[in-house]
């Protein structure tokens, strides 16, 4: 079973798919992991994407789909979630050649609500984890939580705006290809947990 992901920011997706991969065996590659297996293997690949980053540019949809392409050969049978490889129509058909039987999982947080987390979440500057408003020391380590930098009005409704522009048109384009499982991301870890278990038949 293949599945991407597709997601508003702070709905919930990392606590789900980390409960996947736990507990059902899935293997998680979102970007920036592939790209660090990929370095690992020293591959052409990585050294076009390396000097691309070395050079301050922005790595290109067709670097993305060529990074798509080595993780599903590599994972030929796995039970895989692909991560934030959709965000636009130029991933949509890659991942459509590449993929081509995977289901689609959005989770949808009305954008108020969204907002609303990302502007009061604290983040562990040391771990990299972001928890909800409120969490003031990491339960794991006891670090102390501050807020990120990026985490200010503005840069939020960019980054929410860049969403509703780029990515929900693929997801209504998926609705009407019957592709896509829609969970409600309003309510409890464990809730949320159920439904998305639930409609993947696990």
């Amino acid at each position: 079973m293949k599945i991407i992901f597709i997601w508003i920011q702070w709905s919930g997706k990392w606590t789900q798919w980390r409960i996947l991969v736990e507990k059902h065996g899935f293997k998680i590659y979102e970007t920036g992991t592939a790209l660090r297996e990929i370095a690992s293997q020293n591959t052409p690949l990585w050294k076009l994407v390396k000097s691309t980053i070395d050079a301050g540019k922005q790595v290109s949809p067709e670097i993305v789909e060529d990074i798509l392409q080595e993780v599903v050969t590599q994972n030929k049978w796995q039970k895989l979630i692909l991560d934030g490889f959709v965000r636009n129509e130029g991933n949509k058909i890659s991942a459509d050649k590449i993929v081509w039987d995977y289901r689609v999982v959005f989770f949808d947080l009305p954008e108020i609500d969204a907002k609303t987390r990302l502007l009061w979440r604290m983040y562990d500057k040391e771990s990299g984890e972001t928890f909800p408003a409120g969490t003031l020391i990491n339960p794991k380590n006891g670090n102390t939580l501050t807020k990120r930098a990026d985490d200010e009005e503005q840069a939020i409704n960019e980054r929410i705006k860049l969403f509703y522009e780029k990515t929900m048109p693929i997801v209504d384009l998926y609705r009407e290809q019957g592709n896509l499982i829609e969970i409600d991301a309003k309510g409890t870890i464990e809730e949320i947990a159920l439904r998305l278990e639930k409609s993947l038949g696990l």
